[in-house]
């Protein structure tokens, strides 16, 4: 035994250089392929930029989110650890690298789960405007049976089998419409094969017509005069139940107005108009959270950009700070290192500037919340004017002055957001006694009002400052003639514009809220 262990440890030897090689060959296929792979999310995000923002924006984050984590530098550093045959830290490298790798696709993935969102609300809208329609219908044929004599009955049959025809092809629809189910998805069933099974084997009568013993149940209880009762089959959803239950109302209506039977087909009439309205209610409860799904999901977006922009800005602002403590004291010979730096923060400055860019797309494309978008082009203006006073190494308080005020205003934004998430935490955890107090389809907005005017306020101050230092630079320009105004003038024109959208922005929120 002893023998074959040494055997087998030399074996191993032998082969470990080999192997080697060929996980550094293999770790450096990988590395070149991720080099790539980010250059064709760049060029997807610029092309995207027009047509699809959305998805330039997705791309653009993962882009982001890839450089921030150095993925590039690391897969190279892999490939360098295993050429120095240092396994333990390879092996740690590369368990790294696979969680953030799967971070970075299911980021992908949320543009697929958008999707299906989107279209399945575009379909449960249309759902509930066939719904609308037929409850309609209904309404108007329950009122001209009570009015209609009582010989005149059997002439409303026809309308009544005709809304029921809609009915029947409604619930026809929501059948064959593939993976459509409530969120949570477990009482609708999980897969498309239990909605073919459902179709095909618990249909109910007025669907399929299933058997002999069935019909002639249906004919004795129409006999007695008692509604239909299904034995709805547990792969179908609760929406389904519902319509089929209202489906069978309908039927027994046709069969009392045939035997013009005023009173019992006003009650089935009555009882197929309930069941319409559950069902409407039902929808309108899964539209509702399919839209608190997507709000929450955007502010959570939101705080994360915020966040990450905050903490940029913030490093911007410390490292600026110690420029101008080293340019005081420095020599001139040194101030070449100084400017340099100086250039670093400028381009760190513009990593902002593109992160802003894309939270403006976000936030243009909900359209709910013109204060933020406001206060962020407000703030995108200022960190154009800190990369220019970088870049131009102008490296005094007016700089620090500048970043103090987009720190503020991306801190108050970020406050907005999170309150925001806690409000919308707490519409989901109520979500029981909106639904009764009718509220499941109203459309929330991104940032409350309050939260708003408090921007706006904030926006206002700013531009109130910037107003005094304009003043300043404006008077300090009149002593020396000879001094380039061109950037000053296009400031005080951005400056007009900014207190014009202010104006435009509380007059909007007081028609809004008048109403």
């Amino acid at each position: 035994m002893c023998y074959r262990l040494i055997f087998l440890g030399v074996a191993i030897a032998l082969c470990m250089p080999l192997q080697a090689q060929e996980l550094t060959d293999k770790q450096r296929n990988l590395a070149g392929r991720y080099a790539q792979l980010e250059q064709v999310l760049l060029r997807l995000a610029e092309t995207s930029a027009t047509a699809n923002p959305r998805r330039a924006t997705l791309l653009n984050q993962v882009l982001h989110e890839s450089r921030d984590k150095l993925l590039v530098q690391r897969f190279d550093t892999l490939v360098n650890a295993l050429e120095r045959r240092q396994l333990t830290d390879a092996i740690s490298g590369q368990t790294e690298i696979e969680a953030d790798l799967l971070a970075l696709l299911r980021l992908l993935e949320n543009e697929n789960r958008n999707e299906r969102r989107d279209a399945e609300k575009e379909q449960i809208q249309e759902f509930l405007q066939d719904i609308e329609e037929i409850l309609h219908s209904e309404r108007t044929l329950r009122n001209q049976t009570r009015q209609q004599e009582a010989q005149n009955l059997p002439m409303l049959e026809e309308t009544q089998r005709d809304i029921r025809m809609r009915a029947q092809a409604l619930q026809d629809r929501m059948a064959e419409h593939e993976g459509w189910s409530p969120p949570g998805g477990s009482e609708s069933g999980d897969s498309s094969e239990q909605s073919e099974q459902s179709e095909q084997s618990a249909q109910s009568p007025a669907q399929s017509g299933q058997g002999e013993s069935q019909s002639e149940q249906e004919q004795s209880q129409a006999e007695q005069g008692q509604p239909q009762q299904s034995q709805p089959s547990r792969e179908q959803s609760p929406h389904q139940q519902t319509l089929q239950r209202a489906l069978e109302r309908m039927r027994q209506a046709e069969q009392q107005l045939q035997q013009s039977e005023r009173e019992g087909a006003i009650e089935e009439q009555e009882e197929a108009i309930a069941e319409l309205q559950r069902l409407r209610e039902e929808l309108e409860r899964i539209l509702r959270q399919l839209r608190e799904e997507e709000l929450m999901q955007t502010l959570e977006r939101l705080e994360e950009r915020f966040r990450r922009m905050l903490r940029q800005e913030q490093t911007i602002r410390s490292q600026t700070e110690r420029l101008i403590s080293e340019l005081e004291r420095e020599s001139s010979t040194d101030q070449r290192q100084i400017q340099i730096r100086a250039d670093r923060l400028g381009i760190d400055q513009q990593a902002v500037i593109d992160d802003a860019e894309a939270v403006l797309v976000i936030l243009r494309e909900d359209g709910t919340a013109q204060a933020m978008v406001e206060s962020l082009l407000q703030a995108r203006f200022d960190m154009v004017e800190v990369k220019n006073r970088l870049e131009r190494t102008a490296l005094d308080a007016v700089t620090l002055h500048v970043i103090d005020a987009i720190i503020d205003a991306l801190q108050e934004m970020l406050d907005a957001v999170q309150a925001a998430i806690e409000e919308a935490r707490q519409r989901q955890e109520n979500a029981e006694s909106q639904q009764q107090q009718g509220n499941a389809t109203a459309e929330e907005p991104l940032i409350q009002l309050l939260a708003e005017l408090r921007m706006i306020r904030s926006m206002q101050r700013r531009v109130n400052e910037r107003t005094v230092r304009y003043d300043n630079e404006i008077r300090r320009l009149l002593e020396q003639p000879d001094s380039d105004s061109s950037h000053l003038r296009q400031a005080v024109e951005e400056l007009a514009r900014q207190q014009n959208r202010i104006s435009r922005i509380l007059h909007e929120l007081r028609i809004g809220r008048t109403e």
